[in-house]
C-alpha cells in the first residue's frame, strides 16, 4: 500500500502535488471543524441537562419539609382539611392564568381508590415551550393548595427544546386526595345503625 502511494505521488507533476496537498489540508481542517462542532454540541446539551437537574434539586430541597409533613399526616390517617378538592381542570387553568403561562392541555384520568379511605382524582397536564422559572412557579402554585386539601404532583417529565435556550416541553400528573365517605372507617357501622333504626 505504501509503495503504491509513493508511486502515485512520484508520477504526479508539481502542480498536481500542490493540489493534492491542498485537498488533504482542507479535509483535515473540515474534520477538525466537525470534531469541535460535535464536542461543543455535546457540552451544550450537558450544560442544559445539568441546569435542569440543579433547578429540580433546588425545588425538591425547598419542598422537602412540606412533602415529609404531608406524608406524616397521611400516615397518621389525618387530613389537611375537610374541604372537597377543587376540580383539577379549574385549578390548573387558574394557576396558568395567574403566572401567565402558555395554555396547558389537560386530560382527566380515571379516579382511583387508595385503600378504603381515599379517592384519588388525577389530571395529566401538558405545556409546550415553557421557561424553567415559570415551571417552578407553576409547581409551587399547584402544591400551595396543600393548605386546603391533599394534593401532589405525582409524575413529572421535562424535555428541553433543541436550539432554544430555557424552553421546555413539560408533562405532569397532578393528583388530589378526597376522603371516601362510604369506605371510611366507621362509615359502614353508621350506615348499618341507620338501617336498623329505620327497620324499627
Amino acid at each position: 500500500m505504501t509503495s503504491l502511494v509513493r508511486n502515485l505521488v512520484a508520477g504526479m507533476s508539481a502542480r498536481e502535488k500542490r493540489l493534492a496537498l491542498g485537498m488533504v489540508i482542507v479535509m483535515g481542517i473540515f474534520a477538525i471543524f466537525l470534531i469541535v462542532f460535535f464536542i461543543n454540541s455535546a457540552i451544550g446539551d450537558l450544560e442544559e441537562e445539568n441546569m435542569i437537574r440543579a433547578q429540580t434539586l433546588k425545588y425538591i430541597s425547598a419542598m422537602k419539609p412540606e412533602y415529609l409533613e404531608s406524608k406524616r399526616l397521611e400516615a397518621s390517617g389525618r387530613t389537611l382539611s375537610r374541604m372537597k378538592p377543587t376540580p383539577l381542570r379549574t385549578l390548573v387553568d387558574g394557576v396558568a392564568n395567574k403566572i401567565d403561562t402558555p395554555d396547558p392541555d389537560t386530560k382527566e384520568l380515571s379516579d382511583q381508590h387508595l385503600g378504603n379511605e381515599w379517592i384519588v382524582h388525577a389530571v395529566e397536564v401538558s405545556i409546550r415551550n415553557m421557561g424553567l422559572e415559570k415551571l417552578t412557579k407553576f409547581m409551587e402554585e399547584v402544591e400551595a393548595n396543600r393548605r386546603k386539601f391533599p394534593i401532589a404532583i405525582t409524575k413529572l417529565e421535562i424535555r428541553n427544546r433543541k436550539h432554544t435556550p430555557d424552553s421546555f416541553d413539560v408533562k405532569m400528573t397532578i393528583s388530589t386526595y378526597e376522603i371516601n365517605r362510604e369506605g371510611a372507617p366507621g362509615a359502614k357501622q353508621k350506615n348499618a345503625k341507620t338501617t336498623r333504626k329505620a327497620d324499627r
